[in-house]
């Protein structure tokens, strides 16, 4: 793996432990400051642009999920080019929400940009797959 692409996962996966910690402005300190922000979330209503949105979005998880644990990584793919990164990553999570424990597989599509030689998330998008042969959505 390239320095740029350690470089890359290393804010990812800081990204991740916050969010699992549950750590607000830690998570938020990870985004573009310099850049516009849009993520996609798993649910149809969670379309965030900027960082007060993201902000809003992130207190509205966590309280609603708890004892976050990510588990190993299944899938990664990190291209970098120039001050433009982009990472897909697949991994399985576990949280407590409305006192039921649950397991589901995440994957993440993140596009980062350098800023001040720091890799920082400007975009990004959360999906959570169906069984396999699932066709009807």
């Amino acid at each position: 793996m390239s320095t740029c692409s350690e470089q890359v996962l290393s804010t990812v996966q800081d990204f991740l432990d916050r969010y699992a910690k549950q750590d607000l402005e830690g998570c938020l300190a990870l985004f573009s400051s310099t850049k516009p922000i849009l993520v996609f979330g798993t649910n149809a209503d969670e379309v965030v642009s900027g960082i007060e949105p993201l902000r809003a979005n992130l207190v509205k998880d966590f309280s609603n999920l708890s004892n976050i644990r990510w588990g190993e990584r299944r899938k990664l793919h990190v291209e970098c080019e120039g001050d433009l990164a982009s990472l897909l990553i697949e991994l399985p999570i576990s949280y407590e929400s409305d006192g039921a424990e649950n397991r589901a597989l995440f994957r993440y599509a993140l596009t980062l940009n350098r800023e001040g030689g720091e890799w920082k998330i400007r975009a990004g998008m959360a999906s959570v797959p169906f069984a396999p042969e699932t066709y009807s959505f």
